[in-house]
């Protein structure tokens, strides 16, 4: 996989020791490619690990995935 994928939901964290609150998932609602230079962007939503954490909408791109994003399972996903 070289990049997001439309209906999947992710999961990111800092470094495998981190608590709970620090992961981030994304769930990935569209992708589409920046106007000019041909460049990716995955748009969907954002939260954080705790269950009172709201969703917010945003765009991650390249840079982004190449942190570390990694796909849930599909019966996991948050």
């Amino acid at each position: 996989m070289d990049f997001f994928t439309l209906g999947t939901t992710y999961a990111w964290r800092p470094d495998r020791y981190k608590a709970p609150e620090q992961w981030r998932y994304f769930k990935c609602t569209a992708i589409s490619e920046f106007p000019g230079p041909k460049a990716r962007i995955a748009f969907g939503f954002i939260t954080a690990g705790m269950p009172s954490d709201r969703w917010t909408p945003t765009g991650l791109d390249q840079d982004d995935w190449a942190d570390g994003w990694f796909a849930l399972p599909d019966d996991s996903q948050k």
